[in-house]
């Protein structure tokens, strides 16, 4: 895909062949398809008579409409942006890349989010369908999330009216869906040193904190740690460190969540005690 927008993409599809000859030319040039056209003829042979059909990311000027009707007479001609008005290129432009980067971006994705009762969202976990994972004090949710057109996270969360239209399905069900999006991508790197081990678990997509939620965590990570109590840092929802309860990495763990800058959204930083028996919330940052 073409990402500059001053260039405008021509594609000429010869008869026979499965693949267009692709040149380019400045997209404000009278004569862009012209330009593009001596391109393929200095790096090919190929006759007009072989092009079937033309495609043209931006509308072609009348000078070059006239060039395809002479030059391209039987040939198919499309385009995708309009041509602007004189004067009408930047708001042109503006809208192509907010087009082009909508297309790029992948579809949302149901993952997990982590929701604390102290967030000052926290009033609207009564229209989100949740689970707790320590009761009163920390929830997972649910929430479509993706890339939007300018590049930022866009979260759209699974609300009660939402849950309902999907038909009301087991909470569990679409947790589990949520948790298999989370683990792709779901990277843990490990540290050594004189206070034990200790794991940081990052996503490239964001939310790696969410992995608390899951059903094998705790399991997963005292099997890697060699110890069934675990000290979990959450300074954001997109990083988690965890270590085991009896490690020298405990008071770090406290120390560095609690003096996160993160800005509060639906998470609040926390350090939470993981063992089997159930969660516990250790400590929490101030507002």
């Amino acid at each position: 895909m073409n990402t500059d927008v001053t260039q405008n993409l021509v594609a000429f599809r010869v008869r026979g062949e499965d693949d267009p000859v692709i040149a380019s030319a400045p997209t404000r040039a009278e004569d862009a398809l012209r330009q593009a056209w001596f391109q393929i003829r200095q790096e090919r042979q190929v006759r007009p008579g072989d092009i079937v059909a033309v495609y043209s990311e931006w509308e072609p000027s009348g000078d070059d409409l006239r060039f395809l009707a002479t030059a391209f007479p039987t040939a198919e001609h499309t385009y995708s942006f309009p041509r602007p008005a004189p004067g009408g290129w930047d708001e042109a432009f503006a809208e192509a890349e907010r087009v082009l980067a909508e297309k790029a971006a992948p579809a949302p994705e149901l993952m997990p989010v982590l929701w604390s009762a102290s967030s000052p969202q926290a009033e609207v976990l009564g229209s989100i369908p949740h689970h707790p994972l320590v009761p009163g004090r920390l929830s997972v949710a649910l929430a479509h999330v993706g890339l939007t057109p300018r590049g930022t996270l866009g979260m759209r969360h699974v609300t009660t009216h939402a849950y309902q239209e999907m038909g009301s399905p087991p909470f569990g069900r679409l947790m589990a869906e949520a948790a298999a999006n989370l683990k792709r991508g779901l990277r843990v790197t490990g540290h050594r040193g004189d206070h034990g081990d200790l794991l940081h678990l990052t996503r490239e997509d964001w939310l790696a904190a969410s992995a608390l939620a899951l059903d094998d965590f705790g399991a997963q990570m005292a099997r890697n740690l060699g110890e069934e109590r675990l000290v979990v840092g959450l300074p954001c929802p997109d990083e988690l460190f965890v270590a085991g309860a009896n490690s020298g990495w405990a008071e770090t763990i406290h120390e560095q969540t609690l003096a996160s800058e993160y800005d509060t959204t639906e998470l609040v930083p926390c350090v939470v005690l993981v063992e089997p028996r159930g969660m516990r919330l250790l400590a929490e940052r101030q507002a």
